[in-house]
């Protein structure tokens, strides 16, 4: 699991969410597809949906442990934002690595 502390914390039925936790091994292949078409439903052209930051997103809040949505993960700070997709581009590009390079 990923735990990224938000600079700005998300106000959610009068809580206050102050850090995100991803969790991928929740992510199955229909979570992933499901992301992608909900990504193209929101406008998004990204040929290959892996770099679409909108996909990024979505699949962000699939992966959260606290009970959140696209718009949440969308209203983050730039700062905030660019660390959780980068976190989501991380696992996703993690798997195009060789075997070897994964274990170094």
């Amino acid at each position: 699991m990923n735990t990224i502390t938000l600079s700005k914390p998300i106000s959610k039925d009068g809580n206050e969410i102050t850090a995100l936790n991803l969790d991928f091994d929740k992510i199955t292949g229909n979570k992933i597809i499901a992301a992608e078409k909900e990504a193209r439903l929101l406008g998004d052209t990204t040929p290959d949906a892996c770099y679409s930051k909108t996909f990024q997103a979505i699949l962000a809040a699939k992966a959260a442990a606290e009970s959140v949505v696209v718009d949440d993960i969308l209203g983050l700070s730039g700062s905030d934002f660019i660390q959780i997709t980068n976190t989501v581009s991380n696992f996703l590009f993690n798997w195009a690595l060789p075997v070897s390079a994964q274990a170094s």
